[in-house]
C-alpha cells in the first residue's frame, strides 16, 4: 500500500470511502481502520524524516512508537493533543481485538467522542449506529494526518 504516498487528496478520500463503505462487521472495520491509519502515519513520518529514502512501511516501529513520534515531531497545532489521544484510543481498541478477541464499545464511544472534540460537535450524528460513527471518526482522523502530509509534500 506504499502507493498511498503519491495519492492526491481526492484519491485518498476515495480510498477511505471504498475501504469502509461495505463493511458491516465492526471488528473488521476496526482492523481496517487501524491499518489505514497506520499507512497514513507512515507517509507523514516519512515526510518528517531527515533520511531521503525513508520507508516507514518497512521499518519495524510498532504503532505505539509511531504515535509517540507524531506526538514529539508532528505539526498539528491546537489539534495535536486531541489527535494523539484519538490515535492512542484507536490503538487500544485494536489491541483489545488482537489480544483478547473483544470489542469494548465504551472505548469505541470514547474514541468517537475524542475525534468529535477535534472535528466539531455536530460532525457525527449520535443517532447513527456505532459502525458508521466509528467509520466517520476514523476517516476524519486519517484525513487530518493525510492533509498535513499532503500539504508538506506539495511544498517540497
Amino acid at each position: 500500500m506504499e502507493q498511498i504516498r503519491n495519492y492526491s487528496l481526492d484519491e485518498f478520500e476515495e480510498l477511505i470511502l471504498n475501504q469502509f463503505k461495505n463493511i458491516f462487521d465492526l471488528e473488521l472495520l476496526i482492523l481496517k481502520g487501524h491499518i489505514i491509519t497506520e499507512f497514513t502515519i507512515n507517509c507523514y513520518l516519512e515526510n518528517l524524516s531527515n533520511k531521503t529514502e525513508a520507508n516507514f512501511f518497512k521499518e519495524r516501529y510498532n504503532h505505539s512508537l509511531k504515535i509517540g513520534m507524531i506526538e514529539h515531531f508532528g505539526k498539528f497545532g491546537e489539534k495535536s493533543t486531541g489527535l494523539i489521544k484519538s490515535l492512542r484510543l484507536l490503538n487500544k481498541i485494536r489491541n483489545g481485538i488482537a489480544h483478547t478477541l473483544t470489542v469494548n464499545e465504551n472505548l469505541i464511544q470514547e474514541y468517537i467522542n475524542s475525534v468529535i472534540q477535534i472535528a466539531s460537535e455536530d460532525f457525527i450524528n449520535p443517532d447513527y449506529e456505532i459502525r458508521l460513527r466509528f467509520s466517520m471518526a476514523t476517516g476524519y482522523l486519517c484525513a487530518e494526518i493525510f492533509r498535513e502530509y499532503y500539504d508538506q509534500r506539495e511544498k517540497e
